[in-house]
């Protein structure tokens, strides 16, 4: 198989192991007494591991972020070529009624945005085992940098909360979204969603960037309009400098988790206020949608234009 029909072949075993999550696997699931998906209408994105926006992470989403070739030498103990690797990138929106539900919230998160968080990303956590599997079975070897036991989150004064691989950064590089005032992804879903990636040895065609900037996609940073998710955010974390992590973090744990166990009953954390009840929560705003912006009216000929 050449490296052409190698690269055809993954992406139709991607797309539809994705699909068959969203709509067949018991594992995408809210669980409990809520017997519906966690998570609806995916979309999937891919880089080359030589794009230059990956070394580059190491200024914007921290030093210690991996590289794809990085990443790979790590899990494999294989030093690979970065244009050798591709990375995948997917999106799971949350659902209409875990929207809905977070929507009327406004300190702690409703009982489904709660449960996609733990269960609904433990599905995912799954997912990411099946393509690696499946993909093996194709004779393609992949990992995910987000599992691998050398993973780390670190924590300093400086930086704030920085991680080995950042899903956000890695679905921005893969043309899946640009970032809100929030710190959010906003992708053509919405913002309202978790994501996964894996690395795999094979070329793929990378998926263009419709964006120019990595804000392009938010009401404030582009129109100097919304900030709808600073008024969302129950702890002030949020303002027009950007998000204050740290104070996320301190309502995220113990905050939310001593909430979610004493009202719901199980172990968990979360709260995604500031991904509903905004312009962004299931779709990029229409103003700057490239999708919905009106094509450029024709040049003018020479014969009646002038």
């Amino acid at each position: 198989m050449n490296a052409t029909t190698a690269g055809t072949a993954a992406v139709d075993l991607v797309e539809r192991v994705v699909r068959e999550f969203i709509d067949d696997s018991s594992a995408n699931s809210l669980g409990g007494a809520f017997r519906e998906p966690a998570f609806c209408n995916p979309l999937v994105g891919y880089a080359n591991g030589a794009d230059p926006l990956f070394p580059a992470l190491k200024e914007s989403a921290g030093a210690g972020h991996w590289t794809p070739a990085e990443a790979f030498a790590l899990c494999a103990g294989e030093e690979v070529a970065p244009d050798e690797l591709a990375v995948i990138s997917w999106v799971l929106c949350q659902t209409q009624a875990t929207k809905a539900d977070n929507r009327k919230q406004d300190l702690y998160p409703s009982e489904r945005w709660a449960r996609a968080r733990i269960f609904g990303q433990r599905g995912n956590v799954e997912l990411h085992r099946i393509m690696i599997e499946k993909l093996a079975g194709a004779g393609i070897e992949a990992l995910a940098p987000a599992l691998m036991p050398q993973f780390a989150v670190c924590r300093d004064a400086h930086s704030g909360v920085t991680s080995s691989w950042s899903e956000r950064h890695v679905a921005y590089v893969c043309g899946l979204g640009t970032f809100g005032l929030s710190g959010g992804l906003i992708t053509a879903g919405g913002k309202a969603m978790r994501l996964g990636s894996l690395v795999a040895k094979v070329r793929i065609p990378p998926t263009p960037r419709p964006y120019d900037s990595h804000t392009a996609y938010c009401l404030h940073y582009s129109l100097g309009t919304c900030g709808r998710c600073a008024k969302r955010c129950p702890v002030g974390s949020i303002n027009a400098g950007g998000r204050d992590i740290r104070a996320c973090d301190r309502h995220l744990q113990p905050t939310t988790r001593d909430f979610i166990k004493a009202e719901y009953g199980f172990d968990g954390y979360g709260c995604g206020l500031c991904q509903t009840g905004v312009p962004c929560e299931s779709r990029i705003p229409r103003q700057l949608d490239p999708a919905r912006r009106p094509a450029p009216a024709p040049a003018p000929d020479d014969a009646h234009g002038r």
